[in-house]
């Protein structure tokens, strides 16, 4: 395994992917793709700008088909390229793509696959569509998989730290909020990142739950050591 960081390397390997793709078709492009990225180390931005291309040039009913065969080869990298492809596709097909980054999270067999998808569909669609994307969010916070709540903590970490306005802050808080009385590790860690990042960039969201965050019946203790870790790196910026 060699490790990948130049752009003009990943261009020049993606540009023999892609011929394959237009001479032989899509089971062409995937094997080529897994055969001369994804069995390397390749740094997630040029992942990312592989992804880019991909949608670009791939026909848009075989975007969804690539997405399904990259999952099932397991690859790390593969999570950015599906992910990204996610991405581009929610202004036009928004369920689509949220039901497909449901799918692949919950059917994840290690942590990253969360992080990676999750912050870059329900991340980027919390960001860019918050009232079309809360609602769906809130409905997952009900899943029956961990994976898929881990996610929505990675999620609602990214929007918040790109941005994400106060009040659809809030709205996501109260959600987290109702996750705090897990036990589950994965949970723990997912729905802990977002109230610690929810802290650090909104003290003042912190303080008006103040109440409902002390109660210790509906909200663990490792809730609110998430929550004081972000309190003090808020002071410690401020200071600094």
């Amino acid at each position: 395994m060699r490790t990948i960081t130049r752009k003009s390397e990943i261009k020049e390997l993606l540009t023999k992917c892609l011929k394959r793709y237009q001479a032989e078709g899509i089971n062409c492009l995937i094997t080529e793709i897994n055969q001369e990225i994804l069995s390397h180390k390749v740094k997630f931005p040029l992942l990312e700008f592989c992804a880019d291309k991909i949608y670009e040039v791939v026909a848009k009913n075989h975007h969804i088909p690539f997405c399904d065969k990259i999952q099932s080869l397991k690859t790390e990298g593969g999570n950015v390229l599906l992910g990204i492809i996610l991405q581009k596709g929610l202004e036009k097909n928004f369920h689509q793509s949220i039901h497909k980054a449901t799918q692949y999270i919950a059917e994840a067999d290690i942590w990253y696959v969360c992080d990676i998808i999750g912050e870059r569909v329900y991340g980027y669609s919390l960001l860019h569509q918050p009232d079309k994307t809360i609602p769906e969010l809130k409905k997952l916070s009900m899943h029956p998989v961990h994976w898929v709540i881990r996610s929505l903590g990675a999620g609602t970490h990214y929007a918040i730290k790109k941005g994400l306005d106060k009040e659809n802050v809030k709205t996501m808080f109260k959600i987290l909020l109702s996750k705090a009385d897990t036990n589950n590790k994965e949970v723990k860690q997912g729905i802990g990142w977002a109230a610690k990042t929810t802290a650090k960039f909104h003290p003042d969201i912190i303080e008006q739950y103040k109440f409902d965050i002390e109660n210790t019946k509906q909200v663990a203790n490792w809730f609110r050591i998430k929550i004081e870790i972000g309190l003090h790196r808020y002071q410690y910026g401020k200071e600094n």
